[in-house]
């Protein structure tokens, strides 16, 4: 069946199909990246939580003399 198809059909059909992984490489990447600025929000909500919670110092750590 790919006999059939000359040369530059071939040509054409190998560019496809490597324009069609580099898409789908692109939406993982998209995916990933969105994954980890939500994981940061998370993060920073945590620690603005747990410092509203305790109190912090002036330096920013938590203050863990109670």
């Amino acid at each position: 069946m790919i006999s059939s198809v000359g040369g530059s059909g071939v040509s054409l059909l190998i560019a496809a199909a490597m324009k069609e992984a580099t898409a789908a490489q692109d939406v993982e990447i998209a995916v990933l990246k969105k994954g980890q600025d939500i994981e940061k929000a998370n993060g920073e909500s945590a620690l603005k939580l747990i410092a509203s919670a305790t109190g912090t110092t002036s330096a920013g750590g938590i203050d863990i003399h109670v």
